[in-house]
């Protein structure tokens, strides 16, 4: 049951992508908190969502990203906390954490071309949408933009549940052989990405303010 309503999370929030406007719904950080919260794991759900927004999002909080991160995310948590997945009792738990995270990337890869060709083919309800609104008419308008939004809702839910059952499978078979040197090189590694991706948002966001924002600091005074 938690899995379904993490599909649909996922299903509604991606639609900010979309159609609604960058209100940072369908960012990796929302999204992990968002899941992490709903199973009951918050910080890691909040790790990996930052983990997520390091790697990919250029400018925080609404830099563009180059494939749907939000979804390495989803699928990362919905792997890492679902109960039904068999593990080493001796195992880390980080390495776990940072193999579903690996293993999400390479969906989130595949499933960009997706993204790509439905925003293409869906320029007919934007040009319809526009034309209504440039001709004082609301009818169109929100016909074209209440249609978009469940096609893109619908396409996100079926990626997701076509990854999600294709990864935990992968997931499934690869979590119980994390023993030994394996699993604590994974474990010591995820303990280092979330600080590192921390670091990261932190140096492109004072990069953002502009040059001068050193002259918040303290002055020395002439030499």
């Amino acid at each position: 049951m938690t899995g379904l309503l993490s599909a649909l999370l996922y299903g509604v929030l991606s639609i900010d992508h979309f159609a609604v406007g960058p209100f940072l719904l369908s960012r990796p950080l929302v999204l992990g908190a968002l899941l992490g919260t709903l199973w009951g794991r918050p910080a890691e759900g909040l790790a990996l969502g930052l983990l997520g927004e390091s790697l990919w999002v250029v400018v925080p909080p609404a830099g563009p990203s180059q494939w749907d991160t939000g979804l390495a995310v989803a699928l990362a948590c919905v792997w890492a906390f679902s109960p039904g997945v068999a593990v080493p009792g001796d195992s880390p738990r980080g390495a776990f954490l940072a193999t579903a995270f690996l293993a999400s990337v390479p969906f989130a890869v595949v499933a960009r071309p997706v993204d790509i060709w439905l925003r293409r083919n869906t320029r007919v309800l934007a040009d319809y949408a526009r034309a209504g609104f440039n001709h004082g008419v609301s009818g169109p308008f929100w016909r074209g933009l209440v249609f978009s939004m469940v096609l893109w809702g619908f396409k996100s839910l079926v990626v997701f549940f076509v990854a999600e059952t294709l990864g935990g499978a992968l997931c499934g078979a690869v979590f119980p052989r994390l023993t030994g040197p394996l699993a604590e090189g994974l474990d010591q590694a995820w303990r280092l990405w979330p600080a590192l991706g921390a670091a990261t948002l932190w140096h492109l966001f004072f990069g953002r303010l502009g040059k001068n924002w050193k002259s918040w600091c303290p002055s020395r005074g002439p030499a």
